[in-house]
């Protein structure tokens, strides 16, 4: 039995009532086998590229490409929620939160 192209990533070339075809290996899929499959899913345009690993973009961190990073730490409790971009906790604005608004 021969898959046209053959089959990628540990794939297997089998006929199943005349139809030739390959069997992925855990965690592949598609015609061939040459797409990884990440359950968690890879977020802000990052990119499955093995079974449950995603290549994420600059700015973004994480397994599924969902943690965002600020070069400069997000001051006075703030959370980084976008590459260098900070939500700041009140009373504090800025880029880090470093400016606190007078009462």
């Amino acid at each position: 039995v021969s898959c046209e192209g053959g089959c990628q990533n540990g794939g297997e070339c089998i006929s199943v009532n005349g139809v030739v075809k390959c069997l992925c290996a855990s965690g592949w899929t598609g015609s061939r086998c040459q797409e990884a499959i990440c359950p968690q899913g890879c977020r802000n345009n990052g990119a499955c590229v093995a079974p449950g690993i995603c290549s994420c973009p600059a700015g973004w961190v994480g397994g599924a490409c969902h943690l965002a990073v600020c070069k400069l730490p997000c001051q006075h409790g703030g959370k980084c929620i976008a590459p260098n971009v900070c939500r700041c906790r009140l009373p504090y604005s800025g880029l880090q939160c470093t400016k606190k608004r007078k009462e």
